[in-house]
């Protein structure tokens, strides 16, 4: 599990993700989303919308944060596919790092259709929330 952690802390870094041990940043005006899975191969997080999971939290605000179990480390897109089995939930959204563009005059916008700022918080499976 060490190693699946260490790939995906180094490629969600590599993505534009700031990478967080335990404890969110203090950080104001920021969406608050819990990560359904990590995948270790592209450094994404994946979040699922809910009633207790808006998809507003995580698209809106100029920064998110996404708290993921360390747990829920996958290794790859196959390994989520076979973990959600047939259950899929009714919006599913794979994050690789903050919102690009570049379709005006081919110049690079971050924050243009979401969150310019994503953080990853990971935390140990057993915790409610990550400290703040």
């Amino acid at each position: 599990m060490t190693d699946l952690l260490a790939r995906f802390e180094a490629n969600a870094r590599a993505n534009g993700f700031h990478v967080h041990r335990d404890a969110v940043p203090e950080l104001t005006e920021a969406g608050l989303s819990r990560a359904l899975y990590g995948l270790a191969e592209t450094g994404s997080v994946v979040l699922a919308a809910s009633p207790d999971e808006p998809r507003a939290a995580s698209l809106l605000p100029q920064t998110h944060i996404s708290v993921l179990a360390r747990s829920c480390v996958l290794e790859r897109m196959d390994d989520l596919f076979a973990a959600l089995g047939d259950d899929l939930p009714s919006s599913l959204a794979i994050v690789s790092g903050p919102s690009r563009s570049a379709d005006i005059e081919l110049v690079l916008a971050l924050g243009v259709h979401g969150p310019a700022e994503v953080h990853v918080v990971l935390v140990d499976e057993g915790r409610n929330e990550p400290t703040a």
